[in-house]
């Protein structure tokens, strides 16, 4: 799990669909995996059983990722 928090979207779920939309990394958003999904919400899941090639362009491409203004 990594905390998004300082990254400046108003939940999880806005983050992952905006990660796959914009980046083209998928994933899974934290507030599906606790009782009470405000719990999760400020943290994703990444899944790494992947090829190193893929991992490579994965990482590449979070390079994009910055802080959301505002």
């Amino acid at each position: 799990m990594t905390d998004i928090s300082g990254f400046g979207f108003a939940n999880d779920v806005e983050f992952t669909d905006y990660l796959v939309k914009e980046i083209g990394v998928a994933a899974v958003p934290g507030s599906s995996f606790y009782r009470d999904p405000k719990d999760g919400a400020q943290q994703v899941r990444f899944a790494f059983c992947k090829k190193d090639a893929t991992l490579d362009e994965a990482a590449k491409r979070l390079l994009k990722l910055s802080k959301r203004p505002g």
